[in-house]
């Protein structure tokens, strides 16, 4: 669901393309798994942005690069340059951090929008409460309503109190879990394989220790595993991961793997480069 929204445009054509004429599905989980991994890095942008000290756009970037690393430094450089750049934002005047401010706190606005209403929902039996915590922006005054959601959203203590995480392992799906770290038991461990290894390696440990083992860290490690779980059987998972083509037969979901980015953009540039060269 990431790739269709954060994503470069021929890559997001590819997947226009591809589903098109799909009704398409999210779970709470899923719109969970998003605000996790890139709606709380582009707020937090936004502090960092909004900072007393922080002078220009490029000072904001200078100090998340500095600060941060692999996958919350991607989150943000895969997406905000792109949207200054479009408004001709100048990244070393201090004249536009306040444009880039007001932008961005609009920005987070609609997307949190269009997760929750570009997709259709499925039911959710992981019942996560970190997925149910509401975000409601003043676009004139951005900053309650945003710090509201943070603390909220990263109040992990309280958020798993209220969820089934532990049942959904333990109870509901036992069987089909201690399926796939059967399968992950006679895998040698290469490339393709390592992010499911992973998983299961998680998944055995939560077997072996019970609801205990269950917290929100450890949902961000089985992830993938939880989705495909949870996914309904009448539907087709989309996704790029290697790891569902793992989990997916095990289970008897039905799933279609789509080329990654960079393949499908190096296609079309390899494409374009052959007609070049035949013109």
């Amino acid at each position: 669901m990431r790739s269709l929204l954060l994503s470069t445009q021929v890559y997001q054509q590819y997947l226009d393309i591809q589903l098109t004429t799909k009704e398409l599905y999210i779970s709470n989980y899923v719109q969970m798994e998003i605000k996790r991994s890139y709606l709380v890095n582009i707020i937090s942008f936004y502090f960092v942005l909004n900072l007393d000290g922080i002078n220009t756009i490029g000072d904001a970037f200078a100090l998340w690069s500095n600060k941060f690393k692999g996958s919350e430094l991607k989150a943000i450089l895969q997406v905000i340059p792109q949207l200054f750049n479009d408004r001709q934002l100048n990244f070393s005047n201090p004249k536009d951090k306040e444009k880039a401010t007001s932008l961005l706190a609009l920005y987070i606005k609609r997307f949190n929008l269009v997760i929750k209403t570009k997709f259709k929902n499925v039911n959710d039996l992981t019942s996560c409460a970190r997925a149910l915590v509401q975000m409601d922006v003043d676009y004139n005054n951005p900053e309650p309503g945003l710090k509201k959601f943070l603390l909220e959203f990263q109040d992990t203590k309280t958020c798993r109190s209220q969820c089934q995480i532990d049942q959904f392992i333990l109870i509901h799906y036992r069987e089909e879990v201690e399926q796939l770290i059967k399968v992950a038991s006679q895998l040698p461990r290469n490339t393709n394989t390592r992010g499911f290894l992973n998983i299961a390696s998680n998944l055995k440990e939560i077997l072996a220790m019970g609801e205990k083992a269950c917290d929100c860290k450890r949902c961000e490690k089985i992830g993938d595993a939880v989705i495909a779980l949870n996914a309904p059987h009448n539907l087709r998972l989309e996704h790029t991961d290697s790891s569902f083509d793992y989990m997916c037969p095990t289970i008897e979901q039905p799933h279609y793997k789509h080329p990654s980015e960079t393949q499908v953009v190096m296609n079309i540039s390899n494409i374009n480069l052959e007609n070049n060269f035949n013109d």
